[in-house]
């Protein structure tokens, strides 16, 4: 689960926010290591920088597949998406139960074509 984080602009304490989005601010340039934050629970303010925020930052370096998709595409399109997906694989699986004879027979030959030669 998400760590969630308060930081202090100076004129209001914002949160919780998740660590994902303290790394983003910092890097949009909304806040710096100077920045006061908080973990949600906890009582101590310190700096940003003096943050471990590492394990965000390598989220955020490298996001998951998961994380793309819920960044780029509104929910109706994910589910579309999964359930194209599901039914690709349902037509692949049926297709393969039937024609699983001559896909065996054609990679057979296409097996022997290449010893051949």
């Amino acid at each position: 689960m998400a760590r969630k984080y308060y930081y202090d602009t100076g004129e209001e304490k914002i949160g919780p926010v998740t660590g994902n989005e303290l790394v983003q601010l910092r890097a949009a340039g909304q806040i710096d290591n100077s920045t006061w934050v908080r973990r949600e629970d906890s009582s101590t303010w310190r700096p940003l920088g003096s943050t471990d925020l590492r394990e965000e930052e390598q989220e955020e370096a490298n996001p998951s597949l998961w994380k793309l998709l819920t960044r780029n595409l509104s929910t109706g399109n994910i589910i579309l998406l999964i359930s194209v997906v599901v039914v690709l694989v349902l037509l692949v699986l049926g297709v393969l139960s039937v024609a699983w004879p001559f896909v065996l027979v054609a990679v057979a030959v296409w097996i022997l074509a290449r010893a051949v030669r």
